[in-house]
């Protein structure tokens, strides 16, 4: 036995942007949250958030420390020589590196200029995934 009205048949459209602000009577003041809905990407949730700071905010510059590394733990990188098909696939293995340092920096040692990076990894398995994997 159902009380009150009843339900209204509604469907919640496939594609969706929801927009939360830190302080609702004034948005330029707080940070923005837009979160973005798309049931053909992703069913069970956004497959996009986006945070825009407020007015005139700039976040703080993040340091990344070369020699800080990840309990002896090599970082593997798998690449192409330069964007031809008959490149050469090549591996090199960091020791005493930090992985972001290796992603953020324009030149590495051993690594031409136009190479494209196949893969990154970090672990002793993932140099013998690599090799195995790429004929190394």
């Amino acid at each position: 036995m159902n009380r009150g009205r009843p339900a209204e048949a509604t469907e919640r459209p496939s594609k969706r942007k929801y927009v939360y602000h830190e302080v609702p009577t004034k948005p330029e003041l707080g940070e923005t949250t837009t979160w973005y809905y798309d049931d053909d990407i992703h069913k069970n949730g956004p497959y996009k958030v986006e945070v825009t700071g407020p007015k005139g905010f700039k976040p703080p510059k993040v340091k990344i420390d070369k020699k800080q590394n990840y309990g002896g733990m090599p970082i593997v990188m798998v690449f192409k020589t330069s964007n031809r098909s008959n490149a050469k696939t090549k591996m090199k293995v960091w020791r005493n590196t930090n992985v972001d340092y290796i992603l953020s920096e324009a030149k590495l040692p051993g690594v031409p200029d136009n190479a494209i990076i196949l893969e990154v990894g970090v672990g002793e398995n993932f140099i013998e995934r690599y090799q195995l994997k790429y004929n190394l």
